[in-house]
């Protein structure tokens, strides 16, 4: 799927322009016996301000199992999306990336615009070695440091660290803060990749008094085109826009607010 790069882009996140936008698919949760395998419905925006940094914007659903289908993980994300019925909001996150650097391939060095240099009208930094060279060898994008900070309204805060080279980041927490009142969450890892132009993200992470990292989420999104990508509103005539519509539904919500917590935030009702 092609997209347009937004005029207004800082040239700094040209490496991350295939992010920007609104993604909408499925995934699963779990976390050993703290939290039970169970298939989400997810959503993840990616937006600017015209500033050298993007704001990612995370929610996850419970689903209605009465009224949601049974997905294989070869099923595009926005299909998915589709055959499921979101019921209550198990989570939501708000981060900020930044980039702040830029490696050279080893042996790819030179001048801006010479042999081995990032295209600069390429949001992935590909090309070649230039017109008339016969079928030369594509250059690798420059992989592009990162930082980013997060935040979610269970009471964690983050600072992260990692890199993102053409279609694929990869992101781990250096420090992690919580409230007093917050579940115990010491390290995140996250990986994303652009796959059959599907979004596709996991993340490991140690919690609830575990110290090695375990799974915990992963997801399939596709990327969602017109009016549809506004807010977190759903496709009408979805099944997720009737279940939005509707009552939300509790025969699959998780038994505890702590386990809500875990990762990247809470159901908001469970915080009254």
């Amino acid at each position: 799927m092609t997209f347009s790069i937004p005029d207004d882009l800082a040239p700094e996140l040209y490496p991350l322009a295939w992010l920007v936008g609104t993604w909408r698919g499925y995934g699963i949760l779990t976390y050993g016996q703290t939290v039970p395998e169970q298939a989400v419905a997810q959503e993840m925006t990616f937006d600017h301000d015209g500033g050298p940094y993007l704001r990612q914007t995370t929610t996850i659903w419970t689903l209605d199992a009465t009224r949601s289908s049974d997905l294989g993980f070869d099923t595009p994300g926005l299909e998915g999306f589709a055959r499921i019925a979101p019921a209550r909001i198990w989570s939501t996150e708000t981060a900020y990336w930044r980039p702040v650097g830029q490696d050279e391939p080893d042996g790819e060095g030179g001048s801006p615009g010479g042999p081995g240099a990032a295209s600069a009208d390429r949001p992935d930094g590909a090309g070649t070695d230039g017109p008339g060279s016969g079928g030369a060898r594509p250059r690798t994008a420059p992989l592009t440091r990162l930082e980013l900070v997060s935040a979610d309204p269970a009471g964690h805060v983050a600072v992260w660290e990692g890199w993102i080279r053409g279609p694929r980041a990869q992101i781990g927490t250096q420090a992690v803060g919580r409230t007093r009142t917050a579940v115990p969450l010491t390290q995140m890892n996250r990986m994303f990749g652009l796959v059959g132009g599907d979004l596709m993200w996991t993340q490991d992470m140690a919690a609830f008094g575990e110290t090695e990292l375990k799974t915990y989420a992963s997801g399939r999104l596709g990327r969602v085109q017109g009016p549809d990508a506004a807010g977190i509103a759903v496709p009408a005539g979805t099944a997720a826009a009737e279940a939005s519509a509707g009552p939300a539904a509790s025969a699959d919500a998780p038994g505890t607010p702590d386990a809500r917590a875990a990762g990247a935030g809470t159901d908001r009702r469970a915080q009254s």
